[in-house]
């Protein structure tokens, strides 16, 4: 048989403490996309892995337009 779950009385909800956390740093990902024909390459600093992802989409998206494998892009701590 379940054992049945007490309700919270608003006592008891006013008694949970709730903190509030420090702003975190995030670490920086620094996306390196080369030109692969010239050996050329741009490093761009990020906060966010999604932005990063993001980039290298983008930067796959231009390979499809431009030519296959003509840039890379490539996420690094």
């Amino acid at each position: 048989m379940l054992a049945e779950k007490k309700r919270l009385s608003v006592a008891d909800l006013e008694a949970q403490a709730a903190f509030e956390l420090p702003n975190r740093e995030m670490m920086l990902i620094t996306v390196v996309i080369t030109n692969v024909l010239n050996n050329l390459s741009v490093d761009v600093d990020v906060r966010n892995n999604n932005i990063a992802v993001q980039v290298c989409a983008a930067v796959q998206a231009l390979n499809t337009i431009i030519a296959p494998t003509v840039l890379t892009c490539e996420v690094g701590q």
